[in-house]
């Protein structure tokens, strides 16, 4: 055997070790004989039989599909219907001469059905044929929701087989517990009771056309009419007018009121420019005792080593002279430094007391 046909002889078998080893298949798939009845596309972390699949893997009768977070199935049935789980949805999928049968655990499934597909929500069974689609989400243990999209969906209890059909659009909510469910929207509807019509009001006795009846003033049904109509818009009238002043006595009052408003506004403001100016001169003033007390200290210092060199160099009439001068200079500072400290502290006193220069 040359060495070319030895190397496709690896490459060959490397090819077939790394199909087995990624399909999502266990031992006892290798023994069974199991139909194929779709195919799985996953995104995101997806389980099929246990092992996680990254892309797609192949569907077996009696499979099981667990969609963990952010993961999303979608299931393709060689009969041509589609089933789509959610994040945190866990089925397990067969087939039986009624079709396919898919058991839901927890999670949400939207299905579209090309031949009959029945999901089981125990104690439910949701069956959708002809090209219907919807979804079935389990929320927590106690109840389901159903939801037709398109065309019909039958709910029955498989306890107690009583049965309901949702068509396009109709939503219901089903109890897992006690196998209850919620009327729909059209029940609901449909149940409303009609309207009792009101009772007619008797006939008003006649009277001659054109007359009142009765002693009084006679008057003709016109000249009534004009004194009624009259009196109507004299009332109008006067109720627009006192309307009108009362609107303008409530215009007048909220303007007054929206004014000393604007003034109390404007005085604050002023008044808490005016602390904030306060505040920031009494800041600088401290600040700037603060560098007193600091040039004080070094003047001090000064001095004392000023009075150490004049000492140390008494036998040099020179430079005891000059740190005799420099003692003396820093004295004369210090003086001055101590006045200004005491004009600074008493400027703090008035800025604190509001009298002071800012």
């Amino acid at each position: 055997m040359t060495s070319w046909d030895f190397r496709k002889l690896m490459a060959v078998a490397l090819v077939l070790t790394t199909v087995l080893v990624t399909m999502p298949l266990s031992a006892a798939d290798f023994s069974t004989t199991r139909p194929v009845i779709g195919s799985v596309s996953a995104v995101g972390p997806v389980a099929l039989r246990g092992v996680g699949i990254s892309q797609d893997g192949t569907l077996f009768s009696g499979d099981s599909i667990h969609a963990g977070l952010k993961g999303y199935a979608k299931v393709l049935i060689g009969t041509g219907s589609k089933i789509e789980l959610s994040e945190k949805t866990d089925v397990s999928i067969n087939r039986d001469p009624r079709g396919v049968q898919i058991a839901m655990n927890s999670g949400m499934v939207g299905f579209t059905a090309r031949t009959p597909l029945r999901i089981d929500v125990a104690p439910f069974e949701v069956t959708a044929t002809d090209d219907s689609s919807g979804k079935v989400a389990i929320m927590g243990t106690t109840a389901a929701d159903v939801r037709a999209i398109n065309g019909k969906v039958t709910v029955r209890n498989l306890k107690t087989s009583e049965s309901f059909i949702l068509t396009t659009g109709q939503e219901q909510l089903i109890r897992l517990q006690d196998g209850a469910h919620a009327p729909s929207l059209g029940e609901i509807a449909t149940n409303v009771p009609e309207p009792v019509p009101a009772p007619k009001p008797a006939p008003a006795p006649q009277t001659p056309a054109g007359k009142t009846s009765g002693g009084g003033l006679a008057m003709d049904t016109g000249a009534w009419l004009a004194v009624i109509g009259g009196a109507v818009i004299a009332g109008i009238a006067i109720w627009g007018v006192v309307q009108a002043n009362n609107n303008k006595n409530d215009i007048n009052t909220l303007t007054s009121q929206v004014a000393a408003l604007n003034t109390s506004v404007a005085a604050n403001t002023a008044a808490n420019a005016a602390l904030q100016a306060q505040l920031k001169a009494i800041a600088n003033a401290a600040a700037i005792a603060n560098t007193v007390s600091q040039q004080q200290a070094e003047l001090a210092s000064v001095s004392a080593l000023a009075g150490q060199a004049q000492l140390a160099l008494a036998g040099n009439p020179t430079q005891a002279a000059a740190a005799a001068s420099i003692a003396t200079q820093a004295a004369a500072a210090q003086i001055q430094l101590n006045a200004l400290q005491a004009q600074i502290q008493t400027l703090q006193a008035q800025l604190a007391s509001g009298t002071g220069s800012q």
